[in-house]
């Protein structure tokens, strides 16, 4: 009896093992493709979401072309050792902030052609490791990175983009390659900052500035980058700010306080002198 127990406890772990080396090593997808061990290519496969299983060593996966809605949050748990992702030209609306959450060998991330219109300021802070992030024909109206010190090649063009934050961009250290075209940017003074940045930083973007275009406030036509210069923003620095106004609001009240604090005294000290006088008068001609 003894005998038959340690047999079957010999064939369940010999089963558990074949079961973790299978998962491990699970072969494609039947609708997939694999180049090689670690590599798996799903695209142009038509599938209206995400095939599963995928072996759990995989490190690059290919989905673009395809109609997947969602990615799941727990996707990264699963596939932590992935370091090129591909969600090219899909349906994609939304990312939760945990979507990224143990993403921390992911060098490329492509998730251009979707229908992203906002992202967490912490969506990538655990993917510190990113070198190309493509976000170009998305619907953005802002942009919100921490932490990619790594970051070289940033995609944001063709969104609806009209100010990015200096902040953002003085975080990325070791940017190289910006790609800002196609967003309808609104030349105001709160775009004069940027527009020095770019006029600095044209080296890094790949199109140019005469393939970014404007709006001019209290005007409907856009002109091209290339065609402005500093003296197109010379107003702007004459333009006073909340914390002016609010200073001049300030003082303005104060000195008004002031002023009738001031008058009022006076007044005081007007009548006391005319109540005085009077008596002075009077005592002298008694003498």
């Amino acid at each position: 009896m003894t005998s038959l127990n340690s047999r079957d406890a010999a064939r369940y772990a010999t089963l558990v093992l074949l079961c973790l080396a299978f998962s491990l090593g699970h072969p494609c997808h039947a609708t997939c493709s694999c180049t090689d061990s670690h590599t798996v290519n799903c695209r142009d496969r038509g599938l209206p979401g995400m095939p599963t299983p995928f072996p759990l060593d995989v490190w690059k996966l290919l989905m673009g072309n395809k109609s997947i809605q969602r990615v799941p949050v727990d996707f990264f748990i699963f596939h932590s050792d992935l370091v090129y992702l591909e969600f090219r030209n899909n349906a994609i609306a939304a990312l939760p902030d945990g979507t990224f959450g143990s993403s921390g060998k992911l060098v490329y991330l492509d998730l251009s052609y979707n229908n992203l219109n906002c992202l967490g300021a912490s969506l990538f802070r655990s993917a510190e490791c990113l070198v190309k992030l493509c976000l170009g024909n998305n619907c953005l109206d802002k942009a919100a990175f921490t932490s990619l010190k790594h970051l070289q090649v940033l995609e944001l063009n063709h969104n609806r983009l009209q100010r990015l934050s200096l902040v953002t961009l003085a975080a990325l250290s070791n940017l190289r390659v910006l790609r800002l075209e196609g967003n309808p940017w609104l030349c105001d003074c709160d775009f004069a900052g940027l527009f020095s940045w770019l006029q600095e930083n044209a080296f890094r973007l790949p199109q140019g500035l005469g393939e970014m275009w404007c709006t001019l406030p209290m005007e409907q036509s856009s002109v091209p980058l290339s065609e402005l210069t500093e003296a197109s923003f010379q107003d702007c620095k004459f333009r006073l700010s909340l914390v002016d106004l609010l200073i001049i609001i300030f003082s303005g009240t104060a000195v008004s306080v002031a002023a009738i604090i001031s008058s009022f005294v006076l007044a005081l000290l007007v009548n006391c002198f005319q109540r005085y006088m009077p008596r002075k008068e009077e005592e002298e001609e008694e003498g």
